[in-house]
């Protein structure tokens, strides 16, 4: 499994999130930091447009494109 803590800034940021998950076929969560049983799919958009903006959350990827995940999601790393 791959990890990494991830932060949204705009709408604009978690749709395009979305649309990156939705073409990998890894299982992809976005976790609440201070609840890590709250998690949301990756591919849901609806879920993840419920998000608070500019916090922090860890991206959890699990599958096929693990070894991939870092490169395909560094523009929504938390750079704080």
């Amino acid at each position: 499994m791959f990890e990494m803590k991830v932060r949204f800034a705009t709408p604009g940021q978690i749709k395009s999130f979305c649309s990156v998950c939705q073409k990998m076929t890894s299982d992809i969560d976005v976790v609440n930091v201070e609840n890590p049983y709250d998690r949301i799919d990756g591919k849901s958009i609806i879920g993840l447009m419920t998000l608070e903006l500019d916090v922090p959350f860890i991206l959890q990827v699990s599958g096929d494109d693990e070894e991939s995940a870092t490169e395909i999601f560094s523009e929504f790393a938390e750079e704080r």
